[in-house]
């Protein structure tokens, strides 16, 4: 009886101390610091893949589809960096709309880029001769022209 008399008056006394939760206000970040988080969160990703992409410019070269295929990544990817940039420093930009074009854009390079790699590793230069003739095959599967074999190394 005493136990359940000691367990009220506590509850009474806690009910009627007025403990109210206090809640802080939450801080809305300012433009400033989202373009800011922004900026740090992509910057670093695209910076990685356009070193990727430079990367490949000299052995993409030596194939004409290869290369065509890269300029085309390429300017994509530079009209994508122009565009988040732009949308950074406009006073009037909506920064939910451009995070979400950086994120998804990042995630369209990392998949087309890997691929591009691949088949830049993958381009080859044969020598095929036909008497005193020499003939340079660059290519993803080169084969050499008729009447031509392929020199041995």
């Amino acid at each position: 009886m005493k136990k359940r008399i000691v367990l009220a008056l506590m509850l009474v006394s806690l009910s009627l101390s007025g403990t109210v939760a206090v809640h802080a206000d939450t801080v809305a970040p300012t433009r400033a610091e989202q373009i800011t988080a922004i900026a740090n969160q992509y910057n670093p990703i695209f910076d990685s893949q356009y070193a990727r992409l430079i990367a490949i410019a000299s052995k993409a070269k030596t194939h004409a589809p290869t290369y065509a295929q890269y300029k085309a990544i390429l300017l994509d990817f530079n009209d994508v960096r122009r565009i988040i940039n732009d949308g950074l420093t406009s006073s009037v930009s909506d920064l939910d709309a451009v995070k979400a074009y950086a994120q998804e854009e990042s995630g369209e390079f990392a998949i087309s880029i890997p691929g591009l790699e691949k088949m830049a590793k993958s381009i080859t230069t044969i020598t095929c001769t036909k008497g005193k003739l020499t003939k340079k095959v660059t290519s993803i599967k080169p084969l050499c022209p008729k009447g031509y074999t392929k020199k041995k190394k």
